[in-house]
């Protein structure tokens, strides 16, 4: 008995072995070992399950056992912690092109109004300081805040 529903997901979808081995970046070959019985990785159902949007543990039949059920827990937490960090990435650079736009847009009025650049210039200076707090906040404290947790958590749970 196959231990993944992989099969009967594509299945479902009226997806080929090509367009899921296409959707997930790995091999026909490699889809079909799979759907024949054969082990995956961890990476490699992630990959699929990325596909069919859901959680890798998903992907395990009722038969699977609970050891494999947790190894893909911790996978699927690691996969949705790289996603809210993209997503908070992605944020930051839609924000970042927003105030672009917007600074420049202001000093074309301002110039055009004044010939001079005062207030422009501070509504620039606010939106560099956001962004550096934002930056900052997205690519280096974000590390250093998730360490912590981990730490606080690991320490509360040995009491």
């Amino acid at each position: 008995m196959n231990e993944y529903r992989i099969k009967a997901l594509r299945l479902g979808k009226a997806w080929s072995q090509e367009q899921l081995a296409e959707l997930s970046s790995l091999s026909v070959r490699t889809i079909q070992r799979i759907e024949n019985g054969e082990q995956a990785s961890l990476e490699t159902l992630a990959a699929i399950a990325s596909a069919f949007d859901l959680s890798v543990t998903d992907l395990y039949s009722s038969d699977a056992t609970d050891e494999k059920r947790l190894q893909a827990q911790g996978i699927e937490e690691k996969r949705v912690k790289i996603k809210r960090q993209i997503d908070l990435e992605a944020r930051f650079y839609r924000r970042t092109g927003g105030y672009i736009v917007i600074s420049v847009l202001l000093v074309l009025i301002n110039w055009l109004t004044n010939h001079t650049i005062s207030w422009a210039a501070i509504v620039i200076a606010v939106f560099c300081v956001l962004l550096i707090h934002q930056g900052l906040r997205i690519f280096v404290f974000n590390r250093y805040i998730d360490k912590w947790k981990a730490k606080k958590t690991s320490r509360l749970l040995e009491k």
